[in-house]
């Protein structure tokens, strides 16, 4: 997988052209990513949204925003070569345990909220029991600390030298190996279950819908079969943008021997696949709003709801002022005894109405 650390042979052997590539369409990836997570965040800590899968795709969008932002850091001292705070002590040797467990974490909390749609889905007398808010708290909780210890030892393969911040001479063979176990885990058994838990929904929702009509009508099931949808679509795109990336680095490690067009090749597959995997950290928010009917709506009540409340205030004035105005005008009975005159009552609340 994409690598915290890349050395500057390896940067001055890409073509001018495929640097400009490269800065370029992260820039255009974090153009989109950073607001629509953002956006992300906000509408699933909505009221509406909060319940636990929603806490799993927040949690979701605070790390994929995070990560992109570690990623123009690391460009910025990898691809454009310009100061950054990675040569100063402590930072080199924090920074790739960081940026790996925030890229690790994207694809394990997917996994999550997918096992918690499997449960949902193929399992629904146990729904109640492990699909609730307090038990994907300690789920997300406890995939940050596993993820964090599978990279913190990441931190001793990285050094200030006279290059700046690189990988520790004499770790070479145990840090292949590392990354190896690393990768392995994270950027391939995890999307390889993912897949499977997927195919086994898919396969309870066809069932289903081969089901009498009477039995899948109603308000919930249409709720739960559209946010199926949404967290398929969102797993599915974890994967593809996933394991392309994996087997192209798993070639760049294990085949050393390449000619000058090889290496030309392999050099431009794998920046094109580097930037087409960088997708899964930004491009969710679009992936909602195409297949998640609850999230437009709710996105559309975000955006009207200062207008809604402009709205509700003038109806509540203009009753205020023609109350009022009727009140003043209400005629006053005197009785034919004389006695002082008698006046309707009216409600103290009448004009806050």
């Amino acid at each position: 997988m994409e690598n915290a650390s890349v050395s500057n042979e390896t940067i001055l052997e890409i073509p001018p052209s495929l640097i400009l590539f490269d800065k370029y369409v992260t820039i255009a990836i974090l153009v989109i990513g950073v607001p629509g997570n953002i956006l992300s965040f906000i509408i699933w800590m909505q009221k509406r949204m909060r319940h636990s899968s929603g806490y799993y795709l927040a949690a979701l969008a605070v790390n994929d925003l995070i990560f992109l932002f570690l990623v123009q850091v690391f460009e910025v001292n990898e691809i454009w070569q310009t100061a950054s705070p990675l040569s100063l002590p402590v930072i080199c040797e924090s920074f790739p345990v960081v940026y790996l467990t925030l890229q690790a974490l994207s694809p394990c909390l997917v996994l999550a909220f997918t096992t918690e749609r499997y449960i949902s889905i193929c399992h629904p007398f146990k729904r109640e029991e492990f699909c609730t808010i307090r038990r994907a708290k300690i789920v997300m909780a406890s995939l940050a600390f596993a993820c964090f210890l599978l990279t913190a030892s990441n931190a001793y393969f990285y050094t200030i030298d006279e290059h700046g911040c690189s990988q520790r001479s004499g770790t070479e063979n145990i840090f292949q190996i590392h990354q190896t176990i690393f990768e392995s885990i994270a950027f391939f058994f995890v999307p390889m279950t993912i897949l499977v838990l997927n195919v086994l929904v898919i396969r309870e929702m066809r069932r289903l819908s081969r089901m009498e009509p009477t039995q899948l009508q109603g308000g919930t099931s249409q709720r739960t079969g559209t946010t199926t949808i949404m967290l398929l679509a969102v797993s599915f795109y974890q994967i593809i943008t996933t394991l392309p990336i994996s087997a192209v680095y798993t070639y760049e490690q294990y085949t050393p021997e390449r000619d000058k067009t090889a290496q030309e090749n392999l050099i431009l597959a794998m920046t094109i696949i580097k930037e087409y995997g960088i997708t899964h950290y930004a491009f969710n928010f679009i992936i909602y709003m195409v297949t998640g009917k609850m999230f437009r709506q709710e996105m559309r009540r975000l955006f009207l709801r200062p207008f809604t409340k402009l709205a509700s205030g003038l109806p509540r004035d203009y009753s205020s002022l023609s109350t009022g105005a009727r009140n003043n005008t209400k005629k006053t009975w005197v009785s034919v005894n004389g006695a002082a005159p008698h006046r309707e009552k009216t409600p103290t609340s009448e004009t806050l109405l």
